[in-house]
């Protein structure tokens, strides 16, 4: 589907209802804007909810908390090396 729209004096541009309605595009919906080769850019919608998904599907079986537990006290030990006058008590 390809519709042809006009930029603003601000440079923005309306989605048309149609392709917003079929893509599930709503009020401070996020997105990706890439430049491409010349003249031409690729708008992707950040879809969360399809994010989460992928990454429970991924992360099946792993234990999140030890990784995460592993990496504050990485960055806990960077901070004490670096920055010891943030540390308290």
């Amino acid at each position: 589907m390809a519709e042809i729209v006009e930029s603003d004096e601000s440079g923005r541009i309306v989605i048309p209802k149609s392709i917003r309605k079929e893509l599930g595009i709503g009020r401070k919906t996020k997105f990706i804007i890439t430049k491409r080769k010349e003249g031409q850019i690729l708008l992707q919608k950040i879809d969360f909810e399809e994010m989460a998904r992928r990454l429970e599907e991924e992360l099946e079986g792993v234990k999140v908390e030890e990784i995460a537990a592993s990496v504050r006290k990485e960055i806990n030990a960077k901070i004490a090396r670096e920055h010891p006058e943030l540390l308290t008590g």
